[in-house]
């Protein structure tokens, strides 16, 4: 019996350095009905020449190419052409782990979930890590899930690590031309979703970058704030009893922001951020389920706001 196929989307863009190390993860994976969906974004190094090698030696490899238009883009024109049933992200310079994909399509159908997430380890250095260990199991109504992701626990807003049901994004696309183009659509994804599971395990290794854009400022990561405020708006048509999370995960985005504007300058964008703060910080003091982060940066703001700024550049950079 003809297993499913899952569809890999890899963005690429200028990876030449990474490249070849992420298809071999993913091409060695043990689950082998695969099609690994390759869309070069206007790379100028050598990753192009990568991806034909590899399009070249395994007919599993689909190779697109477009002009730079981002990742939202090149996710897009993957998700457009895939034909899987079930679809994962990896990001061209971290990994997959051994049998990672084994793993979670056999989960997610036994567990009888719309959507399954393992865990993610961070690091510059790749150490495999053989998938063995007893594995815990706990599954989420799509509410509780995307509540979940708001308060920062347990599930994480990012598209990789996880494995989708494709029909779950027939209607969905990313938002282009933003960054944080995960928090702006998970939950949207999570809303098509019945029941989505999170197991123990990891299955997916994420590479520190220096360059990368979320370790690096540019104005472009204001974009989380207006990100969140959309995120806000449709968790309170939708899901009113979760709006207290929305909140609090735009207060944390106003928190970061608010540092990382006044570590570089930013004053008018900084001022925007502390009107928020002081709006939006009492409620989340108040809630439970805010995690201890949050409340001590909420602590620190009633100390007013050059003490807060002292503090927060140590506490959010």
């Amino acid at each position: 019996m003809q297993e499913d196929l899952i569809s890999v989307i890899v963005p690429v863009y200028n990876v030449e350095r990474y490249l070849s190390a992420c298809l071999d993860s993913i091409l060695s994976q043990s689950y082998k009905n695969l099609e690994i969906i390759l869309v070069n974004d206007g790379s100028t190094d050598f990753s192009l020449k990568i991806a034909e090698k590899y399009a070249e030696k395994d007919d599993r490899v689909k190779l697109y190419s477009q002009e730079n238009k981002g990742q939202s883009a090149a996710r897009n024109k993957g998700i457009s052409v895939a034909t899987g049933k079930y679809l994962t992200f990896v990001d061209a310079d971290d990994l997959l782990m051994p049998d990672s994909l084994n793993i979670l399509i056999h989960k997610i159908k036994s567990l009888n979930v719309d959507i399954i997430e393992g865990k993610v380890l961070k690091g510059k250095i790749f150490k495999p890590i053989e998938l063995k260990n007893k594995i815990k199991v706990k599954i989420f109504k799509s509410d509780l899930a995307i509540e979940k992701v708001l308060y920062q626990k347990d599930l994480l807003p990012s598209l990789y690590g996880k494995l989708y049901k494709s029909s779950l994004l027939e209607n969905i696309r990313f938002t282009e031309g933003i960054i944080y183009e995960d928090l702006d659509i998970f939950y949207k994804i999570f809303d098509k979703a019945d029941r989505i599971a999170l197991i123990s395990l990891p299955v997916y290794f994420y590479r520190n970058v220096e360059n990368s854009t979320i370790n690096s400022w540019k104005p472009k990561r204001l974009d989380v704030l207006k990100v969140t405020e959309e995120l806000e708006n449709y968790i309170e048509t939708k899901y009113p009893d979760i709006l207290p999370a929305a909140k609090d995960r735009r207060l944390s985005a106003n928190f970061n922001m608010f540092a990382l504007c006044s570590i570089h300058g930013e004053k008018d964008n900084a001022g925007k951020c502390w009107e928020i703060i002081k709006k939006y910080r009492k409620n989340s003091f108040f809630n439970s389920k805010v995690r201890f982060k949050n409340k001590a940066g909420i602590t620190l703001s009633y100390f007013g706001r050059p003490i807060f700024q002292t503090f927060s550049k140590i506490i959010y950079k």
